[in-house]
């Protein structure tokens, strides 16, 4: 990664669609999803509650489990979903860097998986942060994920059935909880795996279980959580 912000993506231009060894290059703009689960959150923030330290306010929504389809984003159409918001579900990787993470294959076939800011640098926005960290167990058997330890820095390579647990940091998620002072309750988490991988199409099979509780590590569908 290029540490100049004039060897970064532009956004002045159209430009071809990325790859992991030349991310520099980003694909045309589309139109971005609905998002909902967004909405839902930001209206909780706005009514006052929020969660906040040390004592998170009481978890509202359970937890949603999603299986999804995508594409590795090198030599994809700009038509197919390359990356993936944890709010809203499958996305295109385009300049307008609004996605949270996007997925290639190297060239042994494994999946890769990109955090925004891996791509984009500074032009993601210094308020949007995805931190992966691989956790131990099957999909299944991960209740919650870490709350501390992940990495924000570096693209991560699985293998298919290893468990990514996510950390996303959005200010229009949680609105800083109405205090400053605590980061914690910013945060969203999530897990994620691979399921397999079709290296003749390209497509890679994965699910989500997303925890839209600001502040909550439970990863449990169809639960709410308690820590």
């Amino acid at each position: 990664m290029k540490s100049s912000d004039g060897n970064r993506l532009s956004l002045l231009a159209p430009a071809p669609i990325l790859h992991v060894d030349h991310i520099e290059s980003i694909s045309r703009q589309f139109m971005l999803p609905t998002r909902p689960l967004r909405g839902a959150l930001v209206a909780f923030a706005v009514l006052g509650v929020a969660c906040g330290e040390p004592t998170l306010a009481k978890a509202t929504y359970a937890s949603g489990l999603s299986t999804n389809t995508l594409y590795a984003l090198t030599g994809a159409s700009a038509t197919v979903p390359t990356a993936f918001s944890f709010l809203s579900g499958p996305t295109h990787a385009t300049a307008t860097f609004a996605f949270d993470v996007a997925f290639d294959l190297d060239a042994s076939n494994r999946p890769v998986v990109m955090p925004v800011r891996v791509l984009g640098g500074t032009l993601a926005g210094t308020l949007k942060r995805v931190g992966l960290l691989l956790v131990s167990g099957s999909f299944e058997s991960v209740l919650e994920v870490p709350a501390t330890g992940y990495d924000t820095l570096n693209v991560k390579t699985l293998v298919p059935g290893a468990v990514l647990a996510v950390e996303l940091q959005d200010a229009t998620a949680c609105l800083a909880s109405y205090n400053l002072n605590v980061l914690t309750s910013q945060f969203i988490y999530a897990k994620l795996v691979v399921d397999s991988v079709d290296a003749s199409t390209r497509r890679i099979f994965m699910r989500t279980v997303v925890d839209p509780n600001c502040g909550y590590v439970g990863v449990v569908p169809d639960s709410v959580p308690r820590h």
